[in-house]
C-alpha cells in the first residue's frame, strides 16, 4: 500500500506563493477565460441565482474581477464579503457595481454600503484559495475568515485555481471544510467523487 505523502502547509503555502511571483499577467488573462468557460458549464453555476464571490486583491490570482463582469451578463446576483475587525469575519454585501467598491485597511477590496449576515440565499459560493487539494483540503491566507463563513452555508463551494495551486495531498485538520469543486485551465476536479473513491 502506497503511503500518503502529506505536504506542510507552510511548504505549499511557499510554493506556492513563489509560483504566484513568476506569473505573467498575460497567462493570468488567458487562464483565467479558460477557467471561467469551464465554471459556466457547470450546473453549480447554471442554476445559481445568488452567486457569493470575493474580488482578487494579491498578485498571481485568478482574475475575479473579470468574473464578476461576466455574471453580471448573466443576470446574477453577486454577493461579496465585507470584512467585520470586530467578530474577525466576513459579513455580507450585494454588488452594486465598480464605483462601490473600496480598499479596506487589511488590503480586500469590498463594497462601500449594506451588510447582513444571512447566508440562507446564497446558491454558490467561490472561495479563495492558495492551495487545494484533490481531496477539497483548502489552504488559505491564515486569517480564518472563509472557515467560519463556510459553516453557515450548505451551498456548493468551488475554488477556482491555477494548476500549480492544486496538491495531491495537503496536511489539515478534521475541523477544517472541504472544497466541493475546482476548476482550473485544465480540468473540472469534483473533490466530493475523490474522496468517495479514496
Amino acid at each position: 500500500m502506497k503511503l500518503k505523502t502529506l505536504i506542510p502547509k507552510s511548504e505549499v503555502r511557499r510554493q506556492v506563493v513563489q509560483r504566484r511571483t513568476e506569473i505573467p499577467q498575460s497567462e493570468i488573462r488567458n487562464k483565467t477565460k479558460l477557467i471561467i468557460d469551464k465554471l459556466s458549464s457547470t450546473d453549480e453555476f447554471v442554476y445559481a441565482k445568488n452567486i457569493y464571490c470575493y474580488i482578487n486583491s494579491r498578485p498571481g490570482e485568478v482574475d475575479t474581477r473579470s468574473l464578476i463582469t461576466y455574471m453580471e451578463g448573466w443576470g446574477k446576483t453577486i454577493i461579496l464579503p465585507k470584512l467585520n475587525k470586530q467578530s474577525k469575519s466576513f459579513r455580507r454585501s450585494y454588488f452594486l457595481g465598480w464605483d462601490n467598491i473600496i480598499k479596506n485597511n487589511e488590503g480586500y477590496w469590498e463594497p462601500t454600503v449594506g451588510a447582513d449576515d444571512d447566508m440562507s440565499d446564497v446558491d454558490l459560493i467561490i472561495v479563495p484559495a492558495l492551495a487545494v487539494s484533490k481531496y477539497g483540503q483548502r489552504v488559505g491566507y491564515g486569517g480564518g475568515y472563509y472557515d467560519k463563513l463556510l459553516k453557515q452555508t450548505f451551498a456548493p463551494k468551488v475554488v477556482l485555481a491555477f494548476e500549480f495551486q492544486v496538491f495531491d495531498y495537503i496536511e489539515s485538520s478534521v475541523h477544517d471544510i472541504r472544497i466541493d469543486k475546482i476548476i482550473t485551465e485544465r480540468r473540472i476536479i469534483d473533490t466530493r467523487k475523490n474522496r468517495s473513491l479514496h
